[in-house]
């Protein structure tokens, strides 16, 4: 196979995993998924990384879960780098790193639209974790106009998520719209308190 076929063969593979996962019939799905991962797609091993974060065929496996994100990160995938950005910002399987969360969270910003991908559906978590990190000062010092102009960005593209029913929408925007009060909040109290707000 050269390597058009091998893309294209990685694609078909990649969507009927897609639709068994769907379905609801995971292990269908890790099978796919696995197979197009193997031939090089990044979107299929970031699917896996999903199965296992969530343990959607046994138990969750972290470190199998860490190892498919990281590899669908390298070839620049969005998802998957806001998702190695996770596993150091909470520490799940890897050692609390925030600086590194931080830096895996503005890779996912950059890698955006890679390769034309649309990628509207992570946008809200993207913007919101960056918000998050600049807003607590993790990884990066604390910035309130730079967390208040992400978490803007974030909830816009909640609205995205809810015109498309994306799963779980309701707890993203209802997070989204709580750290956009809390920002909103502390650049009023500084105001009142006559300081600069950082």
């Amino acid at each position: 196979m050269n390597e058009e076929e091998m893309a294209n063969k990685a694609d078909e593979l990649l969507n009927i995993g897609a639709r068994a996962y769907r379905q609801g019939n995971y292990k269908k799905a890790e099978k796919y998924y696995t197979q197009s991962a193997n031939l090089g797609n990044p979107q299929a091993a970031c699917n896996l990384g999903y199965i296992y974060a969530y343990g959607r065929t046994e138990n969750r496996d972290p470190e199998k879960a860490f190892y498919y994100f990281n590899l669908a990160a390298i070839d620049g995938n969005a998802n998957a780098s806001y998702k190695v950005g996770d596993a150091y910002y909470w520490g799940d399987f890897v050692e609390k790193q925030p600086l590194i969360a931080y830096k895996y969270y503005q890779q996912a910003e950059a890698q955006l639209g890679y390769m034309g991908s649309n990628d509207d559906d992570i946008k809200s978590d993207i913007y919101y974790r960056l918000s998050l990190c600049l807003y607590r000062g993790v990884g990066t010092e604390k910035d309130l106009f730079a967390a208040l102009s992400y978490i803007n960005k974030a909830h816009t593209y909640s609205y995205y998520d809810r015109t498309h029913d994306k799963y779980n929408w309701q707890s993203t925007a209802r997070r989204i719209s709580e750290l956009r009060t809390a920002i909103i909040s502390e650049f009023d109290n500084e105001i009142e308190n006559g300081t600069q707000p950082k």
